[in-house]
């Protein structure tokens, strides 16, 4: 109760604080924002806090000891989950309870934790507070990164730099801001994803670059380009989108067609209120100015599976980017199992034994099967 009135008490200099572009951390040193990658590093200071570095370079102050956890950032809680710490969680943003139906039955609290309203954008500051948070993992959004810091909370929001390896990076922060084992699962991890994505380059090595597929990256609809270039070239593909500028960009029709990808691949889709998959393919599917496109003549439009989270944002990407290669070069990786593979990704990471039935599903974009239904 008594830490309670003191964030309280922090509050209410928090809006002048922010007012005046006054934004301090735990120790008065600048606030965090947005930016591009580095590895994390820790160092620990004399008074109960530890200085991280963020993927874009920047300093945070956290607690030496972290024990109760806010995660509003999407992917957030998929990473907690992953670092062993989900029983430290204390509030989530309300979209991790209805966005991802796997992640109902595969994580153990999410049905549990509070979700917070609004927190994409405005996340009640004296409500998060309530909860006591050690630390708060934020969207990559400097006014309520601000706004939490001024009020005395310490926040991890997240960066990127738009590297195709930005979530081990991401991840390594967020274990070293968790510590205990977290920072070792952190490397686990690393380990796995780098091995994946070794494995993949050497097998597309040798393939000539105009025998490369080309492809297009669908964010949520058909027209919002996620522009994974990095990405897809790791996986041997040829990004139509390799001269657009920005991470998602949205594209007229007339510039897809021009392009003629080869292949189709749509992710991110069916959350919020968005369409599903389903609906964004079929409705391309019956757009006459889309039928002469070699992803459709071809039937190379491709839904990326879901799972507990989105696979062209998450941890999952591993995942995501053996789909993408085993996708356009069958031959060249004929010996590995999508289907075992996830099983062992989610034993592995998610602590969660998929059956045979249950991965066919994920794979099918299908949703989980309740014992209500």
């Amino acid at each position: 109760m008594k830490r309670v009135l003191t964030l309280l008490l922090a509050l209410s200099c928090a809006l002048s604080l922010v007012a005046c572009g006054q934004t301090t951390t735990q120790e008065g040193s600048a606030s965090s924002g947005e930016g591009a990658a580095s590895s994390s590093s820790t160092s620990t200071g004399n008074d109960g806090y530890k200085t991280i570095t963020n993927v874009d370079g920047t300093e945070l102050q956290v607690p030496e000891t972290v024990e109760r956890i806010g995660c509003l950032f999407g992917p957030s809680y998929e990473k907690v989950v992953v670092l062993g710490a989900e029983d430290k969680i204390v509030f989530d943003g309300d979209f991790h309870i209805y966005s991802w139906p796997w992640s109902n039955v595969i994580y153990k609290h999410v049905n549990e934790v509070p979700g917070i309203p609004n927190a994409h954008s405005e996340p009640n500051i004296e409500d998060l507070m309530t909860y006591e948070p050690d630390v708060v993992f934020n969207f990559p959004n400097p006014t309520t990164t601000a706004t939490m810091e001024a009020a005395g909370m310490s926040v991890v929001p997240s960066a990127s730099t738009g590297s195709y390896d930005d979530v081990v990076k991401m991840l390594a922060v967020y274990a070293e801001a968790i510590g205990g084992d977290a920072p070792a699962i952190a490397q686990t991890y690393a380990d796995y994803f780098y091995e994946m994505t070794d494995m993949i380059a050497q097998r597309v090595a040798d393939v000539p670059e105009e025998e490369r597929p080309t492809v297009y990256f669908a964010n949520q609809e058909i027209l919002n380009c996620s522009n994974k270039t990095d990405l897809i070239e790791r996986c041997g593909g040829v990004a139509v989108s390799a001269e657009l500028t920005g991470n998602s960009v949205m594209v007229e029709k007339e510039q897809l067609i021009a392009w003629n990808p080869d292949y189709i691949f749509v992710d991110h889709a069916g959350s919020s209120g968005n369409a599903t998959a389903e609906e964004v393919v079929n409705e391309m599917l019956s757009d006459a100015d889309y039928q002469a496109l070699t992803a459709v003549t071809e039937d190379h439009i491709v839904i990326v599976p879901t799972g507990v989270f989105f696979w062209d944002s998450g941890v999952q990407q591993p995942l995501m980017m053996l789909l993408l290669a085993q996708t356009m070069y069958p031959d060249l990786f004929s010996d590995i199992d999508m289907k075992e593979t996830l099983i062992d990704f989610y034993s592995q990471f998610f602590y969660y034994d998929l059956t045979d039935e249950q991965a066919d599903m994920i794979l099918a974009h299908l949703d989980p099967v309740t014992e209500a239904a």
